[in-house]
């Protein structure tokens, strides 16, 4: 908890006064508002900074109070629009005045998402802080709502924009549609030399056998669905590069690029946008698989892809060549 303190008291209390305060005070009227700017690294991801809007949304709804997000590096309504419920804010609207507007950060530090105690502490100091006075509550929080609410909300808060859909329309016919595929995601950061993140490197010399570990992985799942497409995603374009010059009949592998919000502010709107594309059509999978060893990590973003569409989760090691 003290993480939450030091963050607002050395980051989020300077950055706001070198806002200038600002906002119209008439608007949004004791909103609460779900912040991620492209100074907060510490929002994490895609998957990290859903789950704390539907942590902070589900919050709202139980209180009654108003619910906006702000979302940076990029514009999130290019790539989900309001469904049954409208969270827009203008910067315009923004009140950065601390007289007026209470920043917190609310953060989790435990690695397990189904971790009671954690859900317990984090739960309470949200709704410390909802009954603070003040116009607007801003949430700076990665923080993880329960699994039972987690599909529901989000749909209740976002569809996805018209060009995304048409993605993801394109892509499913090409996989025989929602539920006739399964998935398999490998989160490798820099274990490959692609971009500097976090983790282990392997050595140029160790990096083909792994690959080579990891397409096996592949083939293990194909050996157990027979007919099934596997669609693969990865944050690695070398190991992606690899699988695709293999030309397995049954493995499905979208085209672009993919980023890590906490490390990327500048990328194309393409690019981010396949962030989305691969969370909804992981979601239409039969089963969600993540391959999983003591080099990748775990993800989130699968788990949390897999409870958006209600699809089983799944892990598999990755396998030894003999």
């Amino acid at each position: 908890m003290l993480a939450n303190y030091r963050w607002r008291h050395k980051f989020l209390i300077p950055f706001y006064k070198g806002k200038g305060g600002g906002g119209r005070s008439d608007k949004h009227e004791r909103a609460v508002v779900f912040m991620a700017l492209n100074e907060t690294t510490f929002s994490g991801g895609l998957s990290d900074r859903l789950r704390g809007i539907v942590s902070v949304y589900a919050e709202c709804k139980r209180q009654g109070r108003p619910f906006r997000i702000v979302f940076e590096p990029l514009h999130l309504e290019d790539y989900l629009a309001p469904n049954e419920y409208d969270w827009r804010i203008w910067e315009d609207e923004i009140d950065w005045d601390l007289a007026k507007s209470y920043p917190c950060v609310l953060l989790t530090y435990h690695n397990d998402p189904h971790n009671s105690w954690q859900h317990f502490v984090q739960s309470s100091v949200l709704r410390s802080y909802f009954r603070k006075h003040c116009h607007q509550l801003h949430v700076f929080t990665n923080m993880i709502p329960s699994d039972e609410e987690y599909q529901t909300l989000f749909h209740e808060l976002f569809r996805p924009t018209d060009d995304l859909q048409q993605l993801i329309g394109y892509h499913l016919e090409k996989l025989g549609g929602k539920g006739n595929y399964i998935s398999c995601t490998f989160r490798f950061r820099q274990l490959l030399g692609d971009f500097k993140e976090g983790g282990d490197t392997l050595p140029v010399e160790q990096r083909e056998a792994y690959i080579e570990r990891c397409i096996e992985t592949v083939k293990k799942l194909h050996k157990q669905y027979g007919d099934k497409n596997i669609l693969v995603t990865a944050d690695s374009s070398t190991f992606l590069s690899e699988l695709k010059e293999k030309s397995l009949p049954y493995v499905y592998v979208m085209p672009g690029k993919v980023v890590h919000l906490g490390f990327t502010a500048d990328a194309s709107k393409a690019v981010y946008m396949k962030s989305f594309l691969d969370m909804y059509m992981l979601s239409f999978s039969g089963t969600v698989y993540q391959a999983t060893d003591k080099l990748l990590m775990r993800s989130t973003f699968p788990q949390r892809s897999a409870l958006l569409g209600g699809a089983p989760y799944r892990e598999i090691k990755v396998s030894t060549l003999s």
